[in-house]
């Protein structure tokens, strides 16, 4: 039976890792780019995403966009079928005021521009706006904007944030820590029976047989 309960705590290990090592992936900010919500050094979960499920306002990794090489951390302002402008010094979404943070539209429109995203597309930014390398900077280029097929990873966690990681990750952390546990204890428990069995059977041969001499009275015992 302990050999049982360690064996269910491996498996519950080997969920959990699964799970983790599956969907969520950890890695460190690199540059300023998305200060100051994200700080270089920072550390950040992303998660896998299809094209259809990017939004607009998230952030996310983005592969190789423009002349960049390697996973870049963007804001997605619009995608395809949007008109993204900068109109009077603001930006424009649909022809309404984007509403975001004012420290993040700080140098948005260093850069004039007046596009209408293709589909399966979209532009991107970064929030340190007035030096970021992003959409604006590539308007000769489908007007900056990139495949979503790049944008593979979202971020749903940073170190820098007040709310708690994503219950999916914590129930996954949770499952691997109780599966460890309970698979030493499993451990534990047998290596401890095995230790009573094997004294058991050493006092049982070093006790002598004494039955006979109580069936067979007046008998010697050999």
């Amino acid at each position: 039976m302990p050999l049982v309960v360690a064996a269910v705590g491996v498996v519950c290990v080997v969920l959990g890792f699964s799970r983790i090592g599956s969907d969520y992936r950890y890695q460190r900010v690199a540059g300023e780019t998305m200060s100051p919500e994200l700080r270089p050094g920072e550390q950040i979960v992303t998660t896998p995403v299809r094209p259809a499920e990017v939004t607009r306002g998230e952030v996310y990794t983005v592969d190789s966009p423009w002349t960049m090489t390697g996973p870049v951390l963007q804001r997605v302002m619009a995608l395809g079928g949007d008109h993204f402008a900068c109109v009077a010094g603001r930006l424009t979404l649909n022809g309404q005021p984007l509403d975001e943070p004012e420290s993040r539209q700080l140098g948005s429109c260093s850069i004039g521009f007046d596009v209408t995203v293709p589909q399966g597309r979209a532009f991107l930014m970064g929030d340190r706006r007035f030096d970021a390398f992003d959409s604006r900077l590539n308007l000769d280029d489908q007007q900056g904007t990139v495949d979503l097929a790049k944008v593979d990873r979202r971020v749903v966690w940073h170190s820098g944030a007040k709310a708690s990681p994503p219950g999916t990750l914590v129930g996954a952390a949770v499952l691997t820590g109780v599966g460890f546990l309970v698979f030493v204890a499993g451990l534990i428990t047998s290596i401890v029976a095995a230790v009573v069995r094997r004294r058991r059977r050493r006092r049982a041969v070093a006790q002598p047989d004494t039955g006979a001499a109580e069936r067979w009275p007046g008998r010697a015992v050999a």
